[in-house]
């Protein structure tokens, strides 16, 4: 007996160290496989706290497997979407699957928590679609292999938040607070799937129109699965929707490419009471101490072939004989209800939809009210035969339905109707189509827990014309804001039936708008209009296209207080546009043309232009986020200034500007400002020793600026500090940073110690070198502005200033000494060539004195000679004369 003791007792310690070391050993192995398949598989981003459980204890012969705070997000279109998300999923695993290395066998799973949020956008793209595809490089045992393999027997969701968004369709439906257990042997063939499904609060609809409004829903079925062709038979099964008990059966079938499904549906008590439960406000009231009469017969059925091209026929009808309420505790009942409502479509072609309300009657203290409705081929050429009217004094809702928290009181009176198709409306046939009558609104007020301040609705009208509807007024009240609007309406049945856009060209004014109560989910939050956290995206419609021609004589938004608001306003295509609107604002005058757009909701854009004359720049820091962000430093400077500016910037959800994102530009105009008692002037002028250097000014300046990458750039622009100009240019940071550059000229006097300095070693030079060298008496300096605004950093270039000015003396003594060396050779030079000429000129006289001379006795010889020839000439004449005459005195 001790043996087997001791046998039984090694045995029980291994079993005990297996169940806590078999997690130990394969959790590396199981969580590789998850973020491997996870990072593989997916186009979306994944995340899951890193610490995985594995157990065996709580779950054996299975091994648990425990993962938290599982969020898959979108990407791309979806950036910024939850499609997924849990707070803890929980899977039981077949352990000997994990030890033989086979797929890992799936037996149950429960999530905590699980939030879905399934959309499709305009177009048909599904956030869901986030499995990559196959690569063609892969094998076929590649591709058809999976790691995990699903035999599961449970799977279980607890308060689970599912919400199915189809934007393409237009169809709406959320399902909140959720417990969902479905139950069966999926590694049979042939088994019974239970089904046990609570939802607190069921909201579907479509087309804006929600037809179930937070209904408490419950279904329990046990259907026959058939895993062989993948059929499902439903037998006798039932859900409700608030007290409405309704029954279902049929079949279900699944293929390759289609969903066939034949159901039929009905409800189990032919009690008007149960159908009243669907109206959320008479269902939230004390609805047990409700008193009915009255029939009801509901039936439908779902029947056809579901895939991505083809839809199911269906059918419903809806009908309510001699309906009758009232709870005890109010005065008056609700009398002679009836309603016969057929929607039918054999097919399931869209178009072969046939609605007929053929009968809608109440009445209310006496006042009747009745409406018909038949609709025919709704998507190809929607074929209307409607009709409205009656009376409904909103006063007598107080006596019929206990409403906690609402006040209602005001009278609408309706007398329409409306035959014929849109086809002719858009070709304009407009004798083909008859539309004629009118609703009117009198005196109506509403209080709700949901609006920010009691609505007044002093009177409106609407009349009804084949070609428009004309809105002859609309005088409200919300708060202390008041709109006044009349118009024309085109397109309206179009728009009213789902597919067609509402046009109008509308007059818009108020005395006062407080935009604050409308921007806000908080009601509380119009109280302090600068805290923004409670703002939301206020989502402009798709299918309205307004022009308003608005004159708003005040106009609240956020902090700003805006007058003459004058212009036209254009609702279109998910955009608020403004074009050429004048308004004043803090004692300026300002032009604004730009738009507002919310195509996606959740990532809102603003684009404007403005023209801004005469804004004071505090002011401007005070009221504007941006300013004070992008430009801290406007708070300390005072004065006026204009400008054109280009601004582009992304929205947060609480419709403030993403300053990271931010690009704007401009030219600043400021005819005269002034900075002060700031952080970085404070550090120059100590620096300086200049306390004048404390204050810089501005005159007819003109600075150009751009804003991008979260950074304001400015180009050279120029400021006064003390009696000096300074040109300046840099940036500054949303991050609080600073990076500008100033370039001044400074006199030499004004730099202190460091003039002495200098003046001494001149002195020193000069006397030495027998010089006269003198330095500048203005400098160059270039002031660094660094740091943050609350944390400035000033540097200077004076220490090389200092240096450049010594290297300057002592180049200026070399080159004093150059000159005068230069100068004494050219005086020496100057008078060797004095004396070099005097030489030359005493040669030449004495040159030309001797050649005078010479001439001169030439002369004289000359003339002596000729004297002497002319005398020895006179003697030769007359002694001839005489011997002539002594031969003629011979003859004769």
């Amino acid at each position: 007996m001790k043996k087997i003791a001791k046998v039984f007792g090694i045995v029980l310690v291994l079993i005990l160290l297996s169940l806590f070391l078999i997690p130990i050993v394969f959790k590396g192995k199981i969580v590789g496989i998850i973020k491997e398949q996870a990072n593989k598989n997916v186009q979306a981003k994944i995340s899951f706290n890193d610490d995985i459980s594995l157990g065996l204890i709580s779950s054996f012969p299975n091994l648990s497997l425990g993962v938290k705070d599982i969020v898959v997000a979108g990407i791309n279109e979806f950036e910024g979407d939850t499609l997924f998300a849990a707070k803890e999923f929980t899977a039981n695993l077949d352990l000997m699957s994990i030890i033989k290395g086979e797929p890992i066998g799936v037996r149950k799973i429960f999530l905590d928590n699980a939030r879905v949020h399934a959309i499709i956008l305009p177009g048909g793209k599904a956030n869901w679609d986030i499995a990559l595809p196959d690569t063609a490089s892969a094998t076929t045992e590649d591709t058809a292999s999976s790691p995990f393999h699903i035999q599961l027997k449970k799977l279980e969701l607890k308060n689970a938040h599912i919400v199915y968004d189809d934007r393409d369709g237009k169809i709406f439906s959320e399902l909140n607070g959720m417990d969902y257990i479905l139950e069966g042997d999926f590694t049979e063939k042939l088994f019974i799937l239970k089904n046990d499904l609570k939802v607190k609060e069921l909201t579907a609809g479509m087309d804006g129109i929600n037809y179930l409004s937070k209904v408490y829903t419950t279904a329990n079925a046990d259907i026959d699965a058939n895993m062989n062709d993948f059929s499902f038979v439903f037998k006798e099964n039932t859900c409700t929707l608030n007290a409405l008990e309704i029954g279902f059966d049929g079949k279900f079938q699944m293929t390759d490419t289609d969903m066939i499904m034949d159901i039929k549906y009905g409800v189990k008590k032919n009690e008007f009471k149960q159908f009243l439960s669907l109206i959320p406000a008479i269902y939230a009231g004390s609805f047990a101490d409700l008193q009915s009469k009255g029939k009801l017969s509901l039936s439908g059925f779902v029947k056809g072939v579901f895939n991505d091209t083809q839809m199911p026929g269906f059918g419903l009808n809806v009908g309510v004989q001699d309906g009758w309420f009232k709870y005890p505790a109010l005065p008056a009942p609700v009398e002679n209800v009836q309603m016969d409502l057929a929607i039918s479509n054999p097919d399931g072609v869209p178009d072969n939809t046939l609605v007929q309300l053929n009968n809608f009657h109440i009445e209310i203290e006496k006042d009747p009210f009745d409406a018909k409705l038949v609709l025919k081929t709704p998507i190809s050429d929607p074929d209307l035969d409607a009709a409205l009217k009656g009376k409904l004094n909103l006063g007598n809702i107080m006596k019929i339905v206990p409403l906690e928290g609402i006040k209602l009181a005001g009278l609408i009176e309706a007398d329409m109707q409306a035959k014929g198709k849109m086809s002719a409306i858009e070709k304009q046939a407009f004798d083909q189509f008859y539309a004629a009558g009118s609703i009117k609104a009198n005196s109506i007020h509403v209080e709700t827990k949901e609006l920010p301040a009691p609505f007044d609705l002093s009177s409106a009208g609407l009349e009804f014309t084949p070609s428009i509807v004309k809105l002859t007024s609309f005088d409200a009240a919300l708060g202390n804001s008041d709109f006044h609007m009349n118009g024309d309406l085109q397109n309206f049945f179009a728009y009213y039936l789902g597919d067609g856009i509402l046009k109008g060209n509308l007059n818009f004014s108020s005395n006062l708008l407080d935009a604050n109560k409308f921007l806000s989910s908080d009601t509380t939050a119009a109280a302090n209009p600068e805290d923004t956290a409670a703002m939301t995206v206020v989502e402009i419609p798709s299918n309205i296209d307004f022009t308003l021609n608005s004159n708003i004589k005040q106009l609240l938004y956020t902090n700003m207080d805006i007058t003459n608001f004058k212009g036209t306003v254009l609702v279109a295509n998910s955009k608020l546009s403004f074009k050429q609107v004048m308004l004043n604002m803090l004692g300026s005058t300002m032009k604004m043309d730009g738009f507002y757009e919310t195509t996606n909701p959740k990532k809102p854009n603003v684009e404007m232009d403005f023209s801004i004359v005469d804004l004071d720049i505090q002011q401007a820091f005070k009221t504007f986020n941006t300013v004070k962000k992008l430009a801290p430093a406007a708070e300390s400077i005072a004065g006026l200034f204009s400008t054109n500016l280009h601004f582009t910037s992304p929205l947060s959800t609480n419709m403030q500007p993403i300053m990271q994102a931010v690009t704007a530009n401009g030219i600043l105009s400021i005819p005269t400002a002034k900075l002060s008692s700031n952080q970085s002037l404070q550090k120059l002028a100590d620096l300086l020793q200049k306390p004048e250097y404390k204050e810089f000014s501005l005159e007819k300046a003109k600075i150009a600026y751009e804003v991008k990458d979260g950074r304001v750039y400015t180009k050279d622009f120029d400021v006064k500090v003390g009696s000096r100009k300074m040109m300046m240019k840099g940036s500054t940071g949303l991050d609080q940073t600073i990076d500008y550059t100033g370039n001044v000229s400074i006199p030499r006097k004004d730099l202190g110690a460091a003039n002495s300095a200098m003046d001494a070693a001149l002195t020193k030079l000069n006397s030495q070198g027998g010089t006269n060298v003198k330095l500048n008496e203005e400098l160059p300096v270039e002031i660094k502005f660094g740091g943050t605004f609350l944390a400035p950093t000033i540097t200077t270039n004076l220490a090389d200033l200092a240096k450049q000015q010594v290297n300057s003396l002592g180049n200026q003594v070399k080159d004093e000494l150059i000159n005068k060396k230069k100068e004494l050779e050219a005086q020496a030079k100057a008078e060797a060539d004095k004396k070099i000429n005097e030489a030359k000129a005493e040669a030449e006289r004495i040159k030309k004195e001797t050649e005078a001379k010479v001439q001169a006795e030439k002369e004289r010889l000359k003339k002596e000679a000729e004297e002497k020839a002319k005398a020895e000439s006179e003697k030769l004449k007359n002694k001839a004369k005489e011997e002539a005459k002594k031969k003629l005195k011979g003859i004769f």
